[in-house]
């Protein structure tokens, strides 16, 4: 989590730049806008986050990836940071969902499979690639047009899947917010 100090928030936040991929860099687009007064900038498919869970958890080995999974939770993940600048203060608000169902998810070399067992919900296939150890890079016909999540293996062997999103929201000399909404599923074989 960055520090509840807003003026190292940049540093905080900048901290994980190093394990971005100039293939993953590909895929981070934002959109910005100001509406009646406010500065909003949003990534929908954000690979570095402002608040991030499990930054430890990797896949060295590739070959552990493969196979079939079930996910034991499933869950969002909604964090915002608040400063006011009026009056100095800092908030930190988290809360979090349970979603019901389980999802199966099928790893092979190549492609990725995820299905969840709701009535209308359609099957997901993507090729992928693991890079860096900590993204799976989730794409059809071009990687830089591809999703990314961060993924990761914890000590009990379970695949743990986060994909996020990021909304800036700040007027200046007012006050600075940043939410983050990470969907967070936990698998095991």
């Amino acid at each position: 989590m960055p520090t509840p100090t807003p003026e190292r928030w940049e540093q905080d936040y900048g901290r994980y730049e190093r394990f971005l991929r100039p293939e993953i860099k590909k895929t981070q687009q934002g959109l910005s806008f100001v509406k009646d007064g406010v500065h909003t900038w949003w990534v929908a498919n954000s690979a570095r986050p402002h608040a991030q869970l499990d930054t430890t958890t990797r896949i060295a080995d590739a070959t552990r990836l493969p196979g079939n999974w079930r996910s034991l939770a499933n869950r969002v993940v909604v964090h915002i940071d608040s400063f006011s600048v009026a009056e100095q203060k800092f908030y930190r608000k988290a809360t979090v969902h349970d979603l019901p169902g389980t999802v199966t998810l099928n790893i092979t070399n190549q492609k990725f499979s995820l299905q969840a067992d709701e009535p209308k919900a359609k099957r997901l296939t993507r090729n992928y690639a693991l890079v860096g150890q900590r993204y799976l890079l989730l794409f059809g016909a071009l990687r830089a047009a591809g999703s990314v999540a961060q993924v990761g293996l914890d000590t009990e062997g379970r695949l743990v899947l986060h994909t996020c999103s990021v909304t800036e929201r700040k007027v200046p000399g007012r006050y600075l917010t940043y939410q983050t909404v990470l969907h967070q599923s936990i698998f095991t074989r």
